[in-house]
């Protein structure tokens, strides 16, 4: 019966080599795949940023962008005289914002160790290339005092289109990302699932070849003067591959949809909410800028000092500064002034806040993000409470992005971890059949071992 022994180690060494290189695949595609999703959502927070920043430069200082005597200039602000927009970005959002005359740094809110400025310092030639000889955007990873930075240039112009310098907005790598937690759990998923698929391969494996190998006897005439036993032995093992594969694949894309699968949209749906977070903090400071002094209630309409907040949304089409993006004022629970539009072309003025958030913002006084359908569109939003000098919150302003503008991202992850999983069951299938296959035609090779034991 020794080769009744070594069959049965034989397919459960090919079942374990296969799994482990099936699960191999898997998580380094599945890692790698996810550490995109999350590189792109942290340039899509620099371009946010960066956006932003240069709404708050105009805001504050207004007029083109020009050079007098050999020195940039903003308007009549000679660029470096006052780093104050930039030094706001860096409190609000922890990143870097910086201003270049041509490929020098000639303004910036990072500072060397000892406290100064880190001016000077000039671009690398792929910057150079994109940015001031094509006009394009252009994003890098660089080392900012021993840390990996996620930097976006972009072209400043002239009134005449010339390209005179650059704006530069530099994001920490792990800056409100929750890549860490989620990753790892995902990682973990990733082998928990293909352990869990191996193992009730392996055992359905165990079950079946004891089965099979139980059997060996009757045909031990067929294996010494016919094939047919050998075909036999054949389709049995076909089978056996059939039933272990489909199971492999049944658990896997089971399982993996409601643990990769959700790992990712919470990453996403994460770094959606984190770039609401930017949007909040820098467009109440554009809303700051546009209108002066302080939240008020006059004759049952809100006030921002002395501009009455209407239906006039012409700050708020400059804080919704990217498609998707949409604001509104409340007054109380009551939209007042708004730029979301329904289907129908009318804005949604008049609307009443869900119960929620006018608990958790109107009544507690705290800000509140959550995803609600808006227009008939999911989104997420969030809300800020509007404060008089009381401190008593009279009203909420509400930035928030559609859903759909993520979605795509998070489907073409999924696609390719299927497409990607697909594939590799198709060729760990395949080559279990050959090798199963080709030790089963060479059972005839030892038809003399096989008479000896059973006689």
């Amino acid at each position: 019966m020794k080769k009744k022994v070594m069959l049965k180690e034989k397919l459960l060494r090919i079942s374990i080599i296969l799994i482990a290189l099936f699960t191999a695949t898997i998580y380094f595609v599945t890692d790698s795949r996810v550490n995109d999703l999350v590189d792109k959502s942290i340039t899509a927070k620099a371009d946010s940023i960066s956006k932003l920043g240069l709404l708050m430069i105009q805001s504050r200082y207004p007029g083109g962008w020009n050079v007098k005597d050999g020195k940039l200039y903003k308007g009549n602000m000679l660029v470096g005289e006052s780093s104050e927009v930039l030094d706001e970005i860096k409190e609000k959002t922890s990143s870097y914002a910086s201003i270049y005359f041509a490929n020098e740094r000639v303004a910036t809110s990072e500072l060397d160790e000892n406290g100064k400025r880190v001016l000077g310092s000039e671009v690398s030639s792929e910057v150079v290339s994109n940015v001031l000889g094509r006009g394009k955007t252009y994003a890098e990873t660089s080392d900012i005092q021993g840390k990996k930075y996620s930097v976006s240039y972009s072209p400043l112009r002239e009134r005449n289109g010339k390209i005179i310098g650059m704006w530069s907005v530099a994001v920490p790598k792990t800056s409100g990302v929750t890549k860490g937690a989620n990753v790892r759990t995902m990682r973990a998923s990733i082998v928990v699932i293909s352990l869990l698929c191996g193992l009730m391969g392996c055992l359905m494996l165990i079950l079946f070849s004891k089965k099979f190998l139980s059997d060996m006897n009757t045909f031990k005439v067929s294996f010494l003067e016919t094939n047919k036993g050998n075909n036999k032995t054949q389709q049995r093992i076909l089978s056996m591959s059939l039933v272990l594969i489909f199971t492999f694949f049944a658990i896997w894309f089971t399982i993996q949809g409601f643990t990769i699968g959700r790992v990712v949209t919470g990453i996403e749906d994460q770094n959606i909410k984190n770039r609401l977070d930017v949007s909040s903090k820098l467009g109440y400071v554009l809303i700051d800028d546009f209108y002066s002094g302080s939240w008020s209630v006059q004759d049952n309409k809100l006030y921002k000092g002395e501009s009455h907040i209407n239906v006039d949304a012409v700050i708020l089409d400059r804080v919704s500064y990217n498609e998707g993006y949409f604001s509104t004022v409340y007054l109380g629970d009551t939209s007042i002034s708004t730029n979301l539009v329904n289907r129908d072309g009318s804005k949604t003025i008049g609307v009443k806040a869900p119960e929620q958030i006018v608990e958790t913002v109107l009544k507690q006084g705290k800000e509140f993000t959550t995803e609600i359908t808006n227009a008939g569109n999911k989104s997420f939003i969030k809300y800020i409470p509007l404060k008089d000098d009381s401190g008593k919150t009279i009203g909420m302003w509400s930035v928030g992005v559609e859903k759909k503008n993520v979605v795509n991202q998070i489907k073409n992850l999924r696609k390719t971890i299927t497409q990607i999983s697909i594939l590799a069951i198709i060729i760990a299938f395949s080559t279990f059949l050959f090798l199963s296959v080709k030790m089963v035609s060479d059972i005839n090779n030892f038809k003399v071992s096989f008479h000896t034991n059973f006689n």
